[in-house]
């Protein structure tokens, strides 16, 4: 009996170790002097737990527990008769703090009466010496944040919530009171250093560092966003037009200024605006101008050049594109985002009549995102795809290609208006991510337009795509990786089984791994039969064990028989991760994964 419980009290240390989160007096503590890099980004997953109060209750214990929390959660009992009780040191199972996992309810309960309630969260912050540092919180629930008795108040900015902290020498206790609001359960903290929150914030306003469209008669720009109400660093704006040419000095932005008169600019002309935010910079395709005036302008330049011209191909398909979005109800119906669609777009199409004898990927000048149109060698048949690029690329050093193939759709859409690409945050994510991690990112049409199977004739026009990644910028031939989601991973696993050698890895978010056919073709190609070619491809993985569209029921059997075939496997799930898989076009975990594929930092 002895050894056992020896084993297990050594089996419980190793799981505190490896969650970085020490258990000292059952007390949960982060010990940041152990963190020896200058990048510190840690996941405040395991919390001290104490709940749940009714208002009246809360009354009671509120002061007794932002003022002594340790002493408060060490002898705080839980009393085993109340329903939907926890006190105590909580680890969560699926790398989220989730209130419903916490007090054993279902995520298909809806349980209106726990909305008020409220539970305590308690952590300590061990640091070697004073430091200010932040805390990014995502959750929805109503939250009062509490660092060594004093309220944390939200950095005044729009989009991230970030907390500034000022950490002492010693233990820093950490309260959290959470309130359940409108049904959502879970919260999630992470500890960021000022090198990690420059970048994550600075990522955030990649595409959205101003309004993009500037009026022609004041040439004055404004702030999307209070950036100076983050860090107390320099931050400096680059105006360049389409040549790469700076037209004015940098501008230095001032505290509490949203606005600033830029010299140099034509009207119905096009710059690319960046921000300069410590060691990080981001940018911005921008109109001096009016949209209709600049899609008219266009039509007329178009019109003096032929059909025959190895750019018209392309200009015309942008044209289509900024003309879908001049007409959408959108651009009426108070869509903040619609504004920041156009000026990617008109910057493009300037960028394309200004190097006419030049095509795509010749210069840094160009737009990080590329919406590229190419002629098939199947049929001379126009084809497409989307392409996020680093904002600096250097011809002599080779770049991994990271190939997104898109989900099912329910209607038929011109590739350049579908709905994966209606959403233009998720299109500014995946330019942070290429620039952050150096990848290039593209997402092929590769003739799928409804649901269908990746038939030969897609594949092919897949490798077409990727040729032609690789004949306009330099693509490491042995770091080509493949990422997917839902409906589309079963896409990818047919390409991957079909081509066991294109492939350095593979990346999936809940995918689709049987379907049910009744024609044998489609049935001699289903992954199921040909997963064992996938041997030497290591294989990521993840899903959302209460994602409702996408359930783990889709691809267990894929975890089962990459097993079976020893398939180098990476498997992961996190609560409530389907909320952000499902909408965004990439996902930084399978970044991270091919970026340890690479083995070599780059």
């Amino acid at each position: 009996m002895l050894v056992l419980l020896r084993r297990l009290t050594l089996v419980f240390l190793l799981v505190i170790y490896l969650f970085s989160c020490s258990n000292e007096g059952l007390i949960a503590t982060y010990d940041l002097s152990k963190s020896d890099n200058n990048f510190v980004r840690i996941y405040l997953d395991d919390w001290n737990i104490c709940g749940t109060f009714s208002l009246a209750e809360d009354s009671l214990i509120a002061d007794s527990i932002i003022a002594n929390p340790s002493d408060y959660f060490e002898k705080y009992k839980t009393d085993s008769v109340r329903p939907y009780s926890y006190t105590g040191l909580y680890h969560p199972k699926f790398n989220q703090l989730d209130l419903r996992e916490v007090y054993g309810i279902s995520p298909n309960d809806t349980l209106d009466f726990m909305n008020g309630r409220i539970t305590y969260l308690y952590c300590r912050i061990l640091s070697d010496v004073d430091k200010q540092m932040f805390v990014e919180v995502n959750s929805s629930m109503r939250l009062l944040q509490v660092l060594n008795g004093d309220t944390l108040y939200r950095c005044d900015i729009q989009g991230p919530n970030i907390y500034p902290i000022n950490l002492k020498k010693g233990y820093n206790d950490y309260v959290v009171k959470t309130m359940i609001t409108g049904g959502d359960y879970a919260f999630e903290a992470i500890l960021h250093d000022s090198t990690s929150i420059t970048r994550l914030y600075a990522d955030c306003q990649t595409c959205n560092i101003i309004y993009p469209q500037i009026d022609t008669t004041s040439h004055v720009v404004m702030l999307s966003n209070a950036h100076q109400n983050v860090l107390d660093i320099p931050i400096t704006l680059r105006f360049d037009d389409v040549y790469g040419n700076r037209i004015c000095d940098d501008v230095v932005l001032k505290p509490g200024t949203f606005t600033y008169y830029i010299p140099g600019m034509q009207n119905q002309h096009s710059y690319m605006c960046s921000m300069t935010i410590g060691e990080h910079t981001v940018r911005q395709p921008v109109l001096c101008g009016r949209d209709d005036y600049a899609y008219a302008r266009f039509v007329s330049m178009r019109a003096s050049i032929p059909d025959s011209h190895p750019r018209a191909n392309e200009i015309d398909q942008l044209l289509f594109r900024l003309n879908f979005l001049l007409k959408h109800p959108t651009r009426y119906d108070g869509d903040w985002w619609w504004q920041f669609k156009i000026s990617p777009i008109t910057y493009q199409l300037e960028h394309a009549f200004s190097h006419l004898n030049d095509t795509y990927g010749d210069d840094d000048s160009e737009a990080s995102i590329q919406f590229v149109t190419y002629v098939s060698e199947q049929d001379d048949s126009l084809q497409r795809y989307l392409l996020a690029r680093p904002n600096r690329i250097y011809k002599d050093k080779p770049l991994p290609l990271v190939v997104v193939i898109r989900p099912n759709i329910e209607k038929k859409y011109h590739f350049f208006v579908c709905p994966q690409l209606a959403r233009q945050w998720a299109l500014n994510q995946m330019q942070a991510l290429s620039d952050r991690y150096g990848f290039l990112v593209m997402m092929p049409e590769i003739r799928t337009y409804l649901n269908e199977d990746l038939t030969p004739f897609a594949e092919q026009e897949l490798k077409l795509a990727i040729k032609d990644v690789q004949k306009h910028y330099p693509v490491d031939t042995s770091r080509i990786f493949l990422h997917a989601n839902c409906s589309a991973g079963y896409r990818a696993l047919q390409m991957a089984t079909d081509n066991p050698d294109m492939f350095r890895a593979i990346a999936l978010y809940a995918p689709v791994y049987h379907k049910n056919y009744c024609d044998e073709s489609s049935k001699e190609r289903m992954p199921e039969f040909s997963i064992y070619k996938l041997k030497d491809v290591p294989l990521m993985v993840h899903g959302d064990p209460i994602d409702k569209h996408s359930p783990y029921a889709l691809y267990k059997d894929l975890i089962k028989d990459c097993r079976k075939y020893e398939i180098p496997l990476s498997f992961s799930m996190k609560r409530n991760s389907g909320k952000s898989y499902n909408i965004v076009l990439i996902g930084e975990d399978a970044l991270k994964f091919f970026k340890d594929v690479c083995g070599d930092g780059r």
